[in-house]
């Protein structure tokens, strides 16, 4: 009796339930295994999905987002050195103005000249008070207590004035007739 070498056993096929953990393998038979052929800046490409020069937002920065080069710092949130402020003035000075205005106060609110001068538009009633207020700014404007730009601002101020006491007075002369009783004849 001869032997063979190789039994004849027959193994039975795996169980279906089995099948699906190998049906896809991720080695691929001729999978090279040495090192990648493509230069290293493709592969960085492919590595960040963009092409060398392209941001990915083909569309540019969107409408209202300011451009970050010319931000102004916030120096209450990040203090900078004397230093460090003066190079960034050098290199950006149109920050100058932007930066001063978070540093200095706000500004003072600037003093009616009327009140430095002591005059109540609202008292103003006949047209000789406004000839006595004329003169009084002619006269502060020459003193230089006040500009004359200041001067022109009271003037057309008392004009504004003049003119709604004038009004107000057509208006009453309008309706005075109206308002007197008509006299009856028994």
């Amino acid at each position: 009796m001869e032997m063979s070498p190789i039994p004849d056993i027959v193994a039975d096929s795996p169980a279906l339930t089995c099948l699906h953990l190998n049906s896809k393998s991720r080695i691929q038979e001729s999978q090279p295994l040495g090192i990648d052929p493509s230069p290293a800046r493709a592969r960085v490409a492919r590595a960040r999905g963009f092409a060398k020069g392209r941001s990915g937002n083909s569309s540019g920065r969107p409408r209202g987002i300011r451009n970050p080069r010319r931000r102004v710092p916030d120096l209450f949130a990040r203090p900078l050195s004397a230093q460090a402020l003066s190079d960034l003035l050098d290199r950006k000075p149109h920050l100058l103005r932007p930066l001063a205005v978070q540093l200095l106060p706000p500004p003072l609110k600037p003093i009616d000249p009327a009140d430095r001068l002591g005059i109540d538009l609202s008292s103003l009633r006949t047209v000789e008070d406004f000839r006595q207020l004329l003169a009084k700014v002619l006269a502060a404007i020459a003193g230089g207590q006040i500009t004359p730009a200041e001067g022109l601002r009271l003037a057309r101020r008392a004009r504004t004035r003049l003119r709604a006491v004038r009004r107000l007075a057509r208006f009453e002369r309008r309706l005075a007739p109206r308002a007197a009783p008509v006299p009856h004849t028994a």
